[in-house]
Formats: C-alpha cells, sequence, structure tokens
C-alpha cells in the first residue's frame, strides 16, 4: 500500500518543485460536488455506459494480496465495526511480504514522525506529524485522511501513504484518526477533517510548516474527505488548498 501511493506521489505530488497533477477545486466541479452532497439529484444523469474492465495488479500487488488472503481476514459485512477494525489489513500483508523477502519493514528513516493530540472546535483529536529529515523548512503542509470507509482503519495503517507523501514530496503531512462511525455519526468524520486541516493552517509554523503552501489529500473515504474539506474551506473563507490529491475517492461527480 506504501509501495502504491509512492508510486503515484512521485509521478503526480509536487508542492514547491515537483511537477503537480491533482484534481483540482474549480468553482464549476466543487459547486457540482456540493449540490450533489447536499441531495440535489438534479446534478443526477441516467446515461449508462459500458464498465471498464477491472484493473489487474502487477506481480508485487498480487504478492501482498495473496499474503493479505493466507492471513485469513473474514467477510467485513460479516462482522461488528469493532471486529472489522481488528483483522488484518493490507499493512499487515505488505510488511509480511517485506519479511518473506528479506526485507526491512521498519519505516523509512528519510521521514521523521512524532504523535500527538491536537486541540480543535470539535475536541482532541490524535494526529500523526510526519517529517523530511533532508533539507529545511519552512515545507509545505499536507493533510492527510486515511480510508477505511468512515468505519475501520486508522493512521497507523495508512502509515506508509502518509510517509510516502512527506518524502516524496518533501513536505511535512498531518494524518488525523478523525472519529468513525457507527459510534459517531455523519458528520462527525467531516467535521473533524475540516478541523485538522484549520488547525494546520494555523499552526503551520510549529510544525516547520508553510500556511501559504497547502495542500489536502486522501485514499478512499479520506480521499472523499480530502475533497469535502476543499469546499467547506471555500464556504467558509478559508485559505484554500493548492492542491487536492484524491486517491480512489468516495466522491460524488
Amino acid at each position: 500500500m506504501g509501495h502504491t501511493i509512492a508510486r503515484l506521489t512521485r509521478t503526480t505530488l509536487a508542492l514547491g518543485g515537483i511537477a503537480l497533477a491533482v484534481s483540482a477545486c474549480s468553482p464549476a466541479g466543487d459547486r457540482k460536488m456540493a449540490d450533489t452532497a447536499s441531495g440535489d439529484v438534479s446534478m443526477q444523469t441516467n446515461t449508462m455506459t459500458e464498465p471498464r474492465p477491472m484493473a489487474q495488479p502487477n506481480a508485487p500487488m498480487q504478492a501482498v494480496l495473496d499474503q493479505l488472503a493466507a492471513l485469513g481476514p473474514k467477510p467485513i459485512p460479516q462482522l461488528t465495526a469493532a471486529e472489522a477494525r481488528q483483522q488484518p489489513t493490507p499493512a499487515d500483508a505488505a510488511a509480511k511480504e517485506l519479511a518473506k523477502q528479506g526485507k526491512s519493514t521498519a519505516p523509512d528513516p528519510a521521514v521523521a514522525s512524532s504523535d500527538r493530540t491536537i486541540a480543535t472546535a470539535t475536541g482532541t483529536l490524535p494526529v500523526r506529524i510526519y517529517t523530511p529529515k533532508t533539507g529545511a523548512g519552512p515545507w509545505p503542509v499536507v493533510v492527510y485522511y486515511h480510508g477505511g470507509g468512515w468505519v475501520i482503519a486508522d493512521k497507523k495503517v495508512y502509515d506508509g501513504g502518509a510517509r510516502a507523501l512527506s518524502k516524496l514530496a518533501n513536505a511535512v503531512v498531518v494524518s488525523v484518526d478523525y472519529r468513525q462511525g457507527p459510534e459517531h455519526r455523519f458528520p462527525a468524520a467531516h467535521d473533524d477533517a475540516i478541523a485538522t486541516y484549520e488547525w494546520a493552517v494555523k499552526n503551520a509554523a510549529s510544525i516547520e510548516g508553510d500556511a501559504t503552501k497547502m495542500a489536502l489529500a486522501g485514499e478512499s473515504a479520506g480521499g472523499g474527505l480530502a475533497v469535502a474539506t476543499a469546499i467547506a474551506a471555500r464556504d467558509r473563507k478559508m485559505p484554500m488548498p493548492l492542491a487536492i490529491v484524491s486517491v480512489y475517492p468516495i466522491a460524488g461527480t
């Protein structure tokens, strides 16, 4: 998983020096997203297209998938949320595959990381802050949201992706454990996502970051949170992110 996003960021993410190709929040595009999110079905169409062929994993990813299957996870629909959170993860499978190959499973030494709690208007939130060890700040800042369907996973499961972003984009990354369902109902995760972005903007200097070079990133459910946070920032007249990296997001079109 970390290697996958590392390849993505190597070719698509740049903040202040690396070429950047992102999903930008255009006035038309983000308004359409906001209308869809608020239930305006007039934005929907009935146009049907032929489904695209499913992408096939390459050999390294297939090896990780094989390891995950060998760990014996149970089908998520058969589990409670608490049980699902205890299941083997792709990060576990990746670590197992690396160990099988005789490679280190230690975090990338090119990036420093620290866990802390931040205070927001919605309460306190656990975050992990990643900082490049090469060069000198102030660094661009990426606020990162992990995936997991707003129910499972956490910043530890998605450590590889956030760490790769920090290394390859040469940026400080703030990865947050937002509140999850079913214990915390909508819009708890969205409230925490925008609160974390607001905290990062206001406190960028304290983490060696540059508040004028902000970006949002996330995978799956987190990709949706990244887009929703940009829309909320616009509506609240907050400083806008320079980029959004939304990887296979749960989001409207």
